[in-house]
């Protein structure tokens, strides 16, 4: 077989996981080897490249019992310490109904810390209520609540008092921060309602997870 230029070679339309290219093996540099779109971006992920998911549909729940944002856990994951930020699109179909969060860990961890904080209506003190839009001359507070306790059908940051207006979103920071000492391992996002009303996450939602260590 002839040899090509790379330059002369047809570009790919679209690259695909399975895509293969050639790979000199550090651990023997007299065979050629090849690897895949996947593989090399696994060995990314593993060495601090973030992997970010959203959602592609909205997420409900009526229930006082929490459920897994399916869209939203990142999954298969390593030992190593992990940090996760979740930027979420919270609505209401009330004002007064809230809304609830927890983290779970899938797999053994020896540390582990969450926090939930979002835009208070309070403009000196945080008040429980989410606000929307707001541009006081002297700034506003932002709520959080935090938690060293992983849970999932039993959310524990929040529920809170409720948000400023029904059926509009108002921006929700999710993020915690773990040791995984086994895997592979889930982190997973869970959320319920404060009473049988619904809640939502709407549709590009969506969340970041980086290895750190």
């Amino acid at each position: 077989m002839a040899s090509t230029k790379i330059s002369a070679l047809t570009d790919i339309v679209t690259l695909a996981a399975g895509d293969k290219f050639a790979v000199a093996d550090a651990s023997d540099l007299t065979v050629s080897k090849s690897t895949t779109m996947t593989q090399v971006l696994t060995f990314l992920q593993n060495n601090g490249l973030p992997r970010v998911l959203k959602l592609g549909s909205q997420y409900t729940n009526s229930s006082t019992t929490g459920t897994e944002v399916t869209g939203l856990s990142f999954n298969a994951l390593d030992a190593g310490t992990y940090h996760v930020r979740w930027a979420l699109l919270h609505e209401a179909a009330a004002i007064t109904t809230s809304i609830a969060f927890g983290v779970n860990v899938t797999n053994t961890v020896s540390e582990f810390v969450a926090m939930t904080m979002f835009p208070s209506a309070g403009v000196t003190a945080a008040t429980g209520t989410m606000h929307n839009a707001a541009n006081a001359t002297t700034g506003q507070v932002v709520a959080y609540a935090n938690t060293i306790t992983e849970s999932t059908t039993t959310p524990n940051m929040g529920p809170w008092v409720g948000t400023t207006n029904a059926n509009v979103p108002h921006l929700i920071i999710v993020e915690c921060l773990t040791v995984i000492t086994a895997g592979p391992a889930d982190i997973e996002l869970w959320c319920a309602s404060e009473v049988a009303a619904q809640i939502s996450l709407e549709a590009g939602s969506s969340g970041i997870c980086t290895r750190t260590a």
